[in-house]
C-alpha cells in the first residue's frame, strides 16, 4: 500500500468514526450546549474528511449529517443551508442509491420546519413521502419513513 492509500484509509477510518459518533450523541438524550458543540463538530469533521477520500454519495450524506446537527441544535439557517446542498448533491446523478434523494428530502424537511415551520416544511415532506416509492429496500424506505413521522406533519 502506497503512502497516498494509506492517508486515504486513515481519512475514510476517521470518517466513519465521527459519522457514528454523531449519531451516538444524536442517540443520546443529551442536547447540552457541549454535546451540541460535539455533534456539529463531528459532523463537519466527518464531512472534511469525507470531502478528500469519498465521492457525491458521501458528500450528500455529510452535508445532511450537518443539516441534522444544526436542526438538533435549533439553528434552522444553517440546518437549510446544508439540507440544500445534500439535496442538490442528491438530484445531481441517476446513479446514486435510491434513498438518497427521499433521505435528502427527510433533510430539508427537518431543517426547514426548525428554521421556518410547519407550512415551509410541509410541502418538503409530501415530496420525501412521494418519493419513498422508488425505495427498493424495505428496510431502508422504513427508516426515512420512521424519520419523516418523527417529525409530527
Amino acid at each position: 500500500m502506497s503512502a497516498d492509500e494509506a492517508v486515504d484509509k486513515a481519512r475514510r477510518s476517521m470518517a466513519i468514526s465521527l459519522y457514528n459518533q454523531a449519531w451516538d450523541i444524536l442517540d443520546s438524550d443529551d442536547r447540552s450546549p457541549e454535546a451540541l458543540n460535539e455533534l456539529i463538530d463531528c459532523a463537519h469533521a466527518s464531512r472534511h474528511l469525507w470531502r478528500g477520500v469519498g465521492g457525491i454519495e458521501q458528500a450528500a450524506i455529510g452535508e445532511w449529517l450537518v443539516s441534522r446537527a444544526y436542526a438538533t441544535a435549533g439553528m434552522g439557517a444553517e440546518a437549510v443551508r446544508h439540507a440544500a446542498l445534500a439535496l442538490q448533491l442528491a438530484e445531481s446523478s441517476a446513479d446514486l442509491a435510491d434513498w438518497l434523494l427521499p433521505s435528502a428530502l427527510e433533510g430539508m424537511t427537518r431543517a426547514e420546519l426548525i428554521a421556518n415551520g410547519r407550512e415551509a416544511a410541509n410541502a418538503w415532506h409530501a415530496q420525501a413521502l412521494i418519493t419513498l416509492e422508488s425505495i427498493a429496500d424495505p428496510e431502508d424506505r422504513a427508516l426515512i419513513q420512521a424519520q419523516l413521522y418523527e417529525l409530527g406533519l
